[in-house]
């Protein structure tokens, strides 16, 4: 049981290193977060946390070595930056009928938690430098972890999906909790905000791959 905690622990402060670097799913935090309350954090944990389990066993069945080639890192950002320039691109078209957003918002129900959980895959599997911080840093740790059994690998993806889960969720509530004053005027400009961020973050991501030399 201590060797249990002491791996949840170590791998739940360690991925901080990763939550907390400012990313396509955190701009979808505060975009949804700004228009559905808190409950956006854990749900897009939720979506991010699926590819997150499913990495770790793709690592366990030896696949670290297709995650690494340049091949493969060049395709997922020009394409996954492609994409964060097409959503950022939408947002600020629908900037002009952000009243409506913010009506649609007010009124989503349980029928549209699924998007917050699509948004938390879309945006993991578009991010280049996800797959170079599990291809590095969580390879290694998920190695170390292994050398305690199946417990080890248990404790180190829960205590990573809850470092996520811990610091999505603050966001959320933060920004739900600032906007509640006045949300007709702060999230439009956080609306305007996070789609322009998802603009450069995605080019930045097509550049980075048009400079890899397969």
């Amino acid at each position: 049981m201590l060797v249990f905690l002491g791996i949840f622990w170590a791998s739940f402060l360690i991925g901080f290193s990763g939550a907390l670097v400012p990313g396509p799913t955190l701009t979808v935090t505060v975009r949804e977060a700004a228009r559905r309350g808190p409950l956006a954090g854990p749900l897009i944990v939720l979506g991010h946390g699926i590819i997150e389990v499913l990495i770790t066993v793709a690592l366990i069945l030896g696949v670290s070595s297709f995650t690494g080639d340049i091949r493969v890192r060049k395709t997922i950002a020009i394409v996954g930056g492609a994409f964060l320039v097409l959503m950022g691109v939408t947002m600020l078209r629908k900037f002009r009928r952000i009243d409506e957003e913010i009506t649609l918002g007010d009124r989503a129900g349980s029928k549209e938690n699924a998007r917050p959980i699509l948004l938390g895959i879309t945006t993991t599997l578009s991010n280049p430098y996800w797959f170079g911080w599990w291809g590095s840093v969580g390879a290694s740790l998920l190695v170390a972890a292994s050398a305690s059994g199946t417990k080890g690998i248990v404790a180190f993806i829960t205590g990573h999906v809850c470092s996520d889960l811990a610091w999505y969720t603050v966001v959320s509530y933060l920004v739900a909790a600032g906007l509640s004053y006045n949300k007709g005027i702060w999230y439009k400009v956080t609306f305007a905000v996070c789609g322009a961020f998802l603009v450069v973050v995605g080019g930045l991501f097509v550049s980075y791959g048009l400079r890899l030399s397969a």
